[in-house]
């Protein structure tokens, strides 16, 4: 009794499927979707925060108190001119306060005082929701 033997021609796609899938996984775990800024800071946790759209002006006031105005450390007494250089509309225009929440309650009333003195009205304090 003779059997013939055949051979299987094509390419088999399940296992490249697998491995496609296991790249995609990868990158996706390993990407970051958004902008994580170089200043390192803990935000207070709100009941109602709302996640952060890009802005322009962004004040970061780390847990020893320096202030960084669009990730580059400026001096209290420099921050109302240096926001008068980033403004082009000052009705449109809004600025971010990334507070920590170990910084003092004083450094971020007067950063907010400053921004005031620099024209700005529209401005928002991050928080983290809970």
């Amino acid at each position: 009794m003779r059997t013939k033997l055949s051979l299987k021609s094509g390419i088999e796609l399940a296992p490249m499927v697998d491995i496609v899938f296991l790249l995609v996984a990868y990158f996706l775990i390993n990407s970051t979707l958004i902008r994580n800024p170089a200043i390192k800071i803990e935000l207070p946790k709100a009941e109602t925060a709302q996640s952060e759209v890009e802005k322009k002006i962004i004040i970061h006031v780390t847990g020893d108190n320096k202030i960084f105005l669009n990730e580059k450390e400026v001096t209290l007494t420099n921050l109302p001119v240096e926001i008068k250089k980033l403004i082009t509309d000052r009705d449109k225009d809004h600025v971010i306060i990334r507070g920590d929440k170990n910084a003092s309650y004083e450094s971020i009333v007067s950063v907010m005082d400053y921004v005031h003195q620099a024209g700005i009205t529209h401005f928002n304090l991050a928080t983290e929701p809970k």
